[in-house]
């Protein structure tokens, strides 16, 4: 009886240790973290940006408003969205919250967001560039 029970014990130890072992195993890294070009906001300025050397205060922006602010410039304006990645449209909003975040002057903001929305020769109009300063806003917190 004593080993009975003994293999009983050593089978029962096994079998844990087995589950165990069968658990949650990951062979890649987990990132729950935002994704994407426009998921930092840690970026830091060229010397000519400003000159005293220290930070300026960056725009704070949600991925999922960028993404939205991609999705919405695709359908508006596919003049200015033809042969653009998702990148190159999503840095119009973030480049812009992150001119925000400096508090440039508004008109200087939107003559870049003018510069900036312009792709292969075509410039947005004035009411296109004021909706696109309008889009922007919402992707800024």
């Amino acid at each position: 009886m004593t080993r009975v029970a003994f293999g009983g014990i050593a089978i029962a130890i096994g079998t844990l240790v087995f589950a165990g072992a069968c658990g949650d195993v990951h062979d890649h890294p987990v990132d729950t973290g935002p994704r994407g070009p426009a998921a930092t906001t840690d970026v830091m300025p060229s010397d000519t940006d400003h000159h005293d050397h220290t930070r300026p205060t960056l725009g704070t922006y949600d991925p999922a408003q960028v993404a939205a602010f991609v999705a919405t410039f695709r359908a508006r304006y596919p003049e200015l969205a033809v042969d653009r990645n998702d990148a190159e449209i999503a840095g119009i909003a973030t480049q812009s919250c992150d001119d925000l975040g400096r508090r440039v002057d508004p008109d200087a903001v939107s003559s870049r967001i003018v510069d900036r929305a312009e792709h292969e020769g075509r410039m947005p109009t004035g009411e296109q560039s004021r909706e696109i300063y309008g889009l922007v806003e919402t992707v800024c917190r």
